[in-house]
Parts: C-alpha cells; sequence; structure tokens
C-alpha cells in the first residue's frame, strides 16, 4: 500500500472523531449531554483523554482494519 493512500485513510478515520459533545440516557427517559466523541459515544473531559481516545480506542482499530485489507 503506498504512503498517500494509507495517510488519506488514517486522515480520514482521525477526522471522523472529535471533542464535542453528546447526548447520554440515563433513567426514565431521561438524558444528559456530556463531553466525549459522538462518533463512539465515549466521554472523556480533557485534551488528553481525547487523545488517549484517538491512540488508544481509534488507530488499534483502524490498524487491524488495513492489515486485513492487506492480507486479502
Amino acid at each position: 500500500m503506498q504512503k498517500s493512500v494509507l495517510l488519506k485513510m488514517l486522515q480520514k478515520e482521525i477526522l471522523r472523531h472529535d471533542f464535542s459533545t453528546f447526548v447520554e440516557p440515563i433513567t426514565q427517559g431521561r438524558a444528559v449531554t456530556v463531553p466525549g466523541c459522538p462518533n463512539r459515544q465515549k466521554k472523556f473531559y480533557t485534551m488528553y483523554q481525547y487523545r488517549r481516545h484517538l491512540t488508544d480506542d481509534v488507530l488499534p482499530v483502524l490498524i487491524e482494519k488495513l492489515s486485513e485489507k492487506k492480507a486479502e
């Protein structure tokens, strides 16, 4: 796989995740807005936690998908 193609794929996936807010349901039909990644519905409160989300949750899954494609 060309480096430019790999870079574009990584950039596309990373840009799908952002430090924003999403609605999390709680009991009795109520919901609260929490900070985090709306794509994965994962809560975090600091930029450090957001960066850890990218490196620990997003990149390993993406690398696994890319290695499966390469093996095919």
